[in-house]
């Protein structure tokens, strides 16, 4: 067996030696699957919470209103407790998850969540802040508010991230946490869901533990993220080449299993199949009779409606425009009407006057007395009224001034009638015009159609087309058999694909399977002194396997996990926790950041003294590293009240809240 501190010149060597391969194609096949030696034993990590601050307004409760309240951590065992239930520990706590998760808004109850107009998360990630926020108008329940990340620099922020909350948000933060302590997305590959990949959202879940649960470490049973989980934050050398090597095998093997096999001969039947179809065509073709040739046929059809369509709309021009004319016409012909009227009654009422300034009465109208014919002799040459001997002004013949105005308006809108009578004339022959042409149009579209109707060539181009398409289809069967073919060769030539990669997964686990087991053997141990002092009735063994799963010996009766009380589970999983975090300080080394969040320990039916042991372990694990950061939420008792520091404590008294 190999030492866990092989180089990567000496893993290549063993794999090769197991593989019965030359060293370079070793190489080259562990290339091509991306499996890489990382024998590196990691430097410890750290995660702190260094404040939470939450702002909004209360609706529906006691103590409705704005608020607005900055919660302050740092090293050690912080409490945050309340006299009563439903006062908001399990709101901050899933804050505190959710900002380090990038999904605050996922980690609030929705009627919190409409409360809140901004949440605030700032962290430390191996001594370098990080803050998320989350702004939104209060009252709103819609989850589309505005999210920010940004790492600290310089005495500022440098924005990582800024936008809508959701995955972009939660990718963000998942890149940089996993740059910060190291981590890699592990793959992994099973039945059910083919090939995936597990990150920064996974890992974080182990910091958190809520509740009776599934799975001891995390979250998740898939995949054995439990165990993957524990030999990645206890920083295992070799594990994640083991897991590259173990998924690219399993994606390998089921690739293998899931290819078709090509059926015997196939290709040569499909090339028989091509040569009847050519047969076939060639012969169809040849009973092709000389005529015109129906794709020009469909050409010309194309082209003809195209004309008949111009040949529609240049009739709807020329009705336009010779209904214009036509309007125009009316209008000046009714003019020349009025202008004509106006033109003879002012020549009637001059010759009117002229009649009645020639009369010569003998007598007076009045009194019927004699007028001497002398007396008009007289007034004509005086210029006065023989009648009245009014003096009568020099006739100007202003009727006359104005008969030749009159005149000159009757001959413009004479000579305008007659030129739109002209233009009248001409728009109707052109929409005459038109209206035959595209009679004509009509009458070649219809030739033109009903030639492409012909049956004969129809059913014969039908078939053509038909023999047309199985040739074409027959080709691509036959370069898709090409291309299996192909593949083929070249599964051929990665033949050794297989033997490299369970080699290297069976070199691989070697090397860090006996540190593996002394980690395993160190942490089940302290599960199950832990285990103990927190309650657990009549445990005797707790062996947490390389398998992934614990077997538990419970008075003289072999159990598992998933067979415990919810009491018992839940500590459990905070035995676990707390392990993996001594264990990993007891060796020096690990990448566990030191972060443990435990929401409602005493829940789960846990007595007063089982849960001043539990506490009494979190204390002992603070004090022994002062790295260590524990948040408890819980309601107020004085077994938790007299370990937590006092200035340590979040104090809700009575019915007040939180926040």
């Amino acid at each position: 067996m190999m030492s866990t501190q092989a180089t990567a010149a000496e893993w290549i060597e063993a794999i090769a030696g197991k593989a019965s391969l030359p060293a370079p194609v070793v190489q080259e096949v562990l290339d091509r699957h991306a499996v890489e030696p990382q024998s590196t034993l990691p430097r410890r990590k750290s995660l702190r919470i260094r404040s939470v601050t939450l702002e909004g307004v209360k609706e529906g409760t006691v103590a409705d209103g704005p608020f607005g309240r900055t919660f302050t951590f740092g090293p050690g065992l912080w409490a945050i407790v309340s006299d009563q239930n439903f006062r908001g520990k399990s709101t901050l706590l899933g804050v505190i998850q959710g900002g380090i998760r990038g999904d605050i808004h996922e980690r609030v109850k929705p009627d919190v969540w409409r409360w809140l107009s901004k949440a605030e998360v700032v962290f430390e990630a191996n001594s370098i802040g990080h803050r998320l926020l989350v702004t939104k108008e209060a009252g709103d329940p819609d989850k589309g508010a505005a999210g920010s990340f940004s790492r600290e620099q310089e005495g500022g922020w440098f924005t990582l991230y800024e936008g809508t909350v959701g995955k972009p948000l939660e990718r963000a933060v998942e890149d940089a946490m996993l740059a910060e302590f190291g981590f890699a997305r592990f793959h992994a590959h099973n039945e059910k869901d083919g090939s995936h990949t597990h990150g920064w959202p996974v890992i974080a879940s182990a910091l958190f533990v809520d509740g009776p649960g599934k799975a001891v470490f995390g979250e998740l049973l898939v995949d054995a993220i439990p165990l993957r989980l524990l030999q990645m934050f206890m920083g295992l050398p070799w594990v994640s080449t083991y897991t590259a090597a173990a998924t690219a095998l399993k994606r390998l093997r089921a690739t293998k299993a899931e290819r078709p096999t090509a059926s015997r001969g196939l290709g040569d039947r499909l090339r028989t199949r091509l040569e009847a179809v050519d047969a076939s065509l060639s012969s169809a073709r040849g009973r092709v009779r000389p005529g015109p040739d129906r794709a020009v046929l469909r050409a010309t059809m194309l082209e003809q409606d195209r004309r008949l369509l111009a040949l529609r709309e240049g009739i709807e021009e020329t009705r336009q425009e010779a209904v214009r004319v036509d309007r125009q016409l009316q209008g000046a012909t009714t003019l020349l009407l009025e202008t004509r009227r106006a033109l003879q009654q002012l020549r009637d009422e001059r010759a009117a006057g002229v009649v009645l300034r020639t009369l010569r009465p003998v007598c007076c109208p009045s009194c019927d007395a004699g007028i001497d014919h002398n007396r008009h002799s007289r007034a004509d040459e005086g210029s006065t009224c023989a009648l009245c001997g009014t003096r009568q002004a020099p006739d100007e013949d202003e009727d006359a001034l104005l008969l030749e105005e009159l005149q000159r308006d009757v001959d413009d809108v004479e000579a305008n009638v007659a030129e739109l009578s002209a233009q009248a004339t001409e728009a109707q022959a052109s929409q005459r015009g038109a209206e035959a042409e595209l009679s004509k149009a009509i009458e070649a579209s219809r030739v033109t159609e009903a030639a492409l109707r012909a049956e004969g060539s129809a059913d014969l181009e039908m078939e053509i087309r038909g023999l047309e398409a199985q040739r074409e289809q027959l080709l691509s069967l036959i370069a898709a058999e090409e291309e299996v073919e192909e593949k083929e060769e070249a599964a051929a030539t990665g033949a050794h694909d297989e033997a490299v990669l369970q080699a290297a997964e069976e070199v691989t686990k070697d090397l860090y399977d006996g540190l593996a087991r002394e980690i395993l053997a160190d942490v089940s141990r302290e599960i199950t002194t832990l285990s103990r002092s927190f309650g657990v009735q009549n445990i005797e063994s707790m062996d947490w396997g390389t398998g992934g799963a614990m077997r538990i010996v419970q008075g003289k009766a072999p159990t598992s996990f998933g067979r415990l009380s919810p009491g018992e589970n839940l500590r459990v999983r905070i035995a676990a926790a707390l392990a993996v975090i001594e264990v990993a300080r007891q060796r020096m080394y690990g990448r566990h950041p030191g972060l443990l969040v435990l929401d409602s320990p005493g829940a789960q039916e846990m007595a007063p003294a089982d849960f001043a042991a539990l506490l009494s372990r979190v204390h002992e694990a603070i004090q022994s590293a002062g790295d260590i950061q524990i948040i408890v939420g819980a309601r107020a008792d004085p077994t938790l009240l007299d370990v937590v520091p006092c200035d340590h404590v979040t104090h809700a008294h009575g019915e007040r809240f939180l926040f």
